[in-house]
């Protein structure tokens, strides 16, 4: 069900979005509508250089990296630390991002040695996009070691749970993942079908009482007005942006476009778009001219690579 080019579409092109958004991160949108993004630029909010990645995508990569050799939550948090507390899997050896809630997390392992599954924060404050971010390797891992459904939901949640663990972080990154399935499992279908189809699949377990969060994504999300959407960095919200982008537009580069000129929460907005568009349109749907910026890119194609061949 997993061929190389799912790796390399739904990653790579997640952090293309991602270095996209990274100039833009906290902007408003009526700046963005005034200016709005057209292609990879830099500096803007944290003076990087065109091309530059943001923690997104390092934890991505360190997800994908852990995962090569197998299920180990103790040795993912530990690649999560080597990132923010020593600068691995950053594109310039420095870390210029992070989350509050990832930050606090990570330092109940590394400084409070807590079993890694206790670690993610639980307050319903503590629902940033912190995990959806980051969850794509988990999710293609998930298919090509054919896991069962409820196995698949349970490593999901868990993935989730080293940072975030409150179930509307894990809900939302099993919304995306059931997407994210649909995609591998029907490729020739049409894009809306398929994310349709996929919200409806997650229907039995989130439509209730319990999650009221997801009102609008069990009800009229796509008919909605770009005004009424957040692109806060709620996880929700990042979840509805990412699909409403995908579902309004028609290719990869119009996807993550309309994703960074929201505004707000600009780079995880767009990675999370970014991952689901190019896992559909296909790597080629990327644009040259963007990939020839992105720094490290033979770098993330040699782990993208590891990753394929340890299935």
């Amino acid at each position: 069900m997993i061929n190389k080019e799912n790796i390399y579409s739904a990653i790579i092109g997640g952090v293309t979005a991602d270095a996209l958004g990274v100039p833009y991160e906290f902007t408003s949108r009526y700046e963005m509508n005034k200016n709005p993004a057209t292609g990879i630029t830099g500096y803007g909010q944290y003076n990087q250089p065109p091309g530059t990645w943001s923690d997104d995508s390092s934890m991505t990569l360190a997800t994908m990296d852990s995962l090569k050799n197998g299920i180990n939550y103790t040795d993912m948090i530990t690649k999560f630390c080597s990132w923010i507390f020593d600068a691995e899997y950053t594109p310039h050896d420095e870390v210029f991002d992070c989350g509050n809630i990832t930050y606090d997390a990570l330092y109940n392992y590394r400084s409070e040695n807590m079993n890694p599954l206790d670690c993610g924060l639980t307050g319903e404050h503590d629902n940033g996009n912190g995990s959806l971010m980051r969850i794509m390797p988990a999710i293609l891992y998930a298919n090509a070691a054919e896991l069962i459904p409820e196995e698949k939901m349970e490593f999901i949640n868990n993935v989730s749970a080293l940072t975030h663990a409150h179930p509307i972080s894990q809900a939302s990154c099993n919304i995306y993942r059931f997407i994210v399935d649909e995609i591998l499992e029907n490729p020739e279908k049409d894009f809306k079908e398929l994310i349709t189809n996929g919200i409806d699949k997650s229907r039995k377990y989130y439509e209730n009482d319990d999650f009221p969060c997801f009102d609008n994504i069990y009800g009229n999300l796509f008919g909605m007005d770009d005004e009424d959407l957040s692109s806060k960095g709620y996880v929700v919200y990042s979840l509805e942006i990412s699909l409403y982008t995908c579902y309004h537009t028609t290719s990869y580069k119009e996807a993550v476009l309309k994703a960074v000129n929201y505004g707000g929460d600009t780079d995880t907005n767009a990675i999370i778009a970014g991952g689901l568009a190019a896992l559909y349109y296909g790597y080629d749907s990327i644009p040259e001219i963007w990939l020839e910026q992105i720094v490290k890119l033979d770098y993330i194609k040699e782990l993208c690579k590891e990753f394929y061949n340890s299935f």
